[in-house]
């Protein structure tokens, strides 16, 4: 006599429980994309423009220091002589992460092949270097990782979003803005940075004839 009671009783819970894990699945992305977006906003801060250095293809790169990850600190200055990528990101920036693995495969095919070359990833992460731990470890990144929690690259650089690149040749120099996110693990790539030691490096310690 109750064997009917209890069958439509546990078909209920059945279908509480199915509504419960729906929800979830529709709350859990919004929940993480609220996160990002909040953390986003803690670094958009107004950018004030005087006495800032232009930001131009043949001009000096702005000076920077930032803590590293793995502390101590690192300045632009402190990589002279190489040519030196400098990626601006953040952990709640989807293509940012997207193309982490490839950067670090340029980083090592550079030092594998004995190429005079930096790479820097510059997180602008307000909540500082937990988040950033987190990717770096998932993706075995060896390249420098200097914390900007405040955002001031974005005002020494005129950056309009993440993740951009900026390219550094052997004399300070910048040679190329680059926005959005990219295969740094394609041949081009290599073959570019290459090529601007060749042209821009070399020339400076070559001897005089």
């Amino acid at each position: 006599m109750t064997t009917e009671p209890i069958s439509k009783e546990a078909g209920q819970d059945e279908v509480a429980r199915a509504r419960k894990k729906a929800l979830l699945l529709i709350l859990v992305p919004v929940f993480i994309m609220l996160i990002w977006a909040f953390a986003a906003k803690l670094t958009r801060e107004p950018v004030e423009e005087e006495n800032l250095l232009p930001v131009a293809a043949g001009k000096p790169a702005p000076p920077f220091t930032f803590p590293l990850m793995t502390g101590g600190t690192a300045s632009l200055a402190d990589y002279r002589g190489k040519v030196v990528l400098v990626n601006v990101w953040a952990t709640w920036c989807p293509p940012c992460i997207d193309e982490m693995p490839s950067l670090q495969n340029l980083y090592d095919q550079m030092k594998k092949e004995g190429v005079p070359f930096e790479l820097l990833g510059v997180s602008i992460d307000a909540l500082g270097a937990d988040p950033v731990r987190k990717w770096v470890d998932r993706f075995g990144i060896t390249f420098p990782i200097l914390l900007d929690p405040r955002g001031t690259i974005k005002k020494l650089y005129r950056t309009t979003g993440v993740p951009e690149t900026f390219v550094v040749d052997p004399k300070g120099i910048l040679v190329q803005k680059i926005i959005g996110p990219r295969k740094w693990d394609e041949p081009k790539w290599g073959d570019y940075m290459k090529q601007i030691h060749r042209e821009r490096g070399e020339k400076k310690t070559a001897p005089s004839q």
